[in-house]
Formats: C-alpha cells, structure tokens, sequence
C-alpha cells in the first residue's frame, strides 16, 4: 500500500470525492490491537479481551482490545472478512479521520487519507452533494468522530482514576500453542485482588463515577484470549 496521503476535506477539492464500502476494515488487516473508550467496554468486552497498554511517554493507559497474540496478527480478519459482530468505533470511519492542523493545536480538522483504495470518483457514497453541502453520510461520520473524541477524554480520566489508585498492574499472559507456552507481554489489567480490598468510601466513589460496570466488563473479557487461542492453531 503505497504511504498515507492525509488531505484536510475541503467541498471544492473533495466534491465529487466517494467512499466504497468495499474492503472497509482492510486497512486493520495487520493490527493486533486497537483503541477503545470507556463507553465500549461491555460491548466490546463480550467478544475481544479488553486490556491496557502503557504509554510510556506520558505515563498513562490505553485501553485496548486484542485482536492477535502477536504483532501484526489480526485472527478476527479472515479471507478480508470481519468474523465478529462488534466492530470498534476507531475502526469505522477511516478512511476519513481527525488531524490537528498545527502541532500542539487544540483543534482537529476532518481529513481524508487519499492513499485509501476506498477513495475515489466512480463509486461509494459522495461526501457532498451537488450544492457543496454535506451529505449524510459524511455529517454521520463526523459525529461519530468528536464523539470518540468526546469519549476518549473521559477513557482518560477512568484510566487516571484507576493509576491513582495502583489498580492497574502488568500482566504476562501465558498461553499454550500446541502444547508450548507462550508468553505475551507489555500487557496491562485490572488487580483484582487491590480492587476488592479498596475500602468502601472509594469503592462508592468507583460506583458513582459509573466506573464499575466497565472495571468487570474488562475482567470478564479476558476469558476471550482463549478465543484468540482457538483462532491460531483451528486446523487450515
């Protein structure tokens, strides 16, 4: 794939610019990983493990779900196809995505990566309409991303909220791949032991901040790596 060409949309350079449908997520064909928000923990929980990465700039947790065991592994893309029924916010709209116009800047622009094998002029749906306004489907699109915008924000302060209290430990996940142990690592979760000896004052202030709900969501779905397990040596 030839590299990223990230253009800011405008109406009179993008007017008769569409999007196929075609291949929609090829462009996390390779990812084993991908960013979610807080907001999707249960949902997204109930099909991928969801586990944090450390971000060792800032000091602070992503929360991810895993789709591969290794680095360029995606074992929930087979034959170009999505084999599960949730799809990731941050998935969705590329190949529209937000970039800030100047380093550092506070505000975000939508652009279109014109590398995409989905950009085009013959088919998919417009981004504008004859008159220069914008379709449906691109004033769709742009709510969906200042909302992801909007919930990574408060994703933030969950995951600051869980570092303040040291409940977020790193993990080896081990896992057997035809007989062998594996060990995956940079993998960060929930100490489960530290969250149920949390004194009851901070474990209400968990519960008001509407936190616990995907504080479980997210230890109940690491019973999903076994899944990923199943995936990687299911008999070709």
């Amino acid at each position: 794939m030839e590299q990223n060409k990230v253009v800011a949309l405008s109406k009179e350079q993008h007017a008769k610019t569409k999007i196929s449908s075609i291949n929609a997520l090829s462009h996390i064909a390779d990812q084993h990983m991908l960013p979610v928000v807080v907001q999707e923990f249960v949902v997204a929980g109930a099909e991928f493990p969801v586990v944090f990465v450390k971000d060792g700039q800032n000091d602070s947790y992503q929360p991810v779900v895993l789709l591969g065991l290794a680095a360029n592994q995606n074992l929930v893309i087979e034959d170009g196809k999505w084999q599960a029924l949730y799809v990731p916010r941050v998935a969705r709209n590329y190949p529209l995505v937000l970039v800030q116009p100047e380093p550092n800047s506070d505000r975000l622009v939508v652009a279109v990566d014109e590398s995409s094998e989905r950009v085009n002029e013959e088919e998919g749906l417009p981004l504008f309409k004859e008159d220069g306004s914008e379709t449906d489907y691109l004033a769709d699109r742009k709510k969906q991303m200042g909302e992801f915008v909007e919930f990574s924000r408060m994703t933030r302060g969950f995951t600051d909220k869980l570092k303040s209290l040291d409940l977020i430990k790193e993990q080896v996940l081990t896992i057997t791949v035809d007989g062998e142990p594996r060990n995956i690592n940079g993998i960060h979760m929930i100490d489960e032991k530290k969250l149920n000896e949390l004194d009851n004052e901070v474990f209400l202030e968990l519960r008001k901040l509407g936190f616990l709900t995907a504080i479980y969501a997210h230890l109940m779905s690491l019973q999903h790596t076994q899944k990923l397990v199943q995936k990687l040596v299911k008999p070709v």
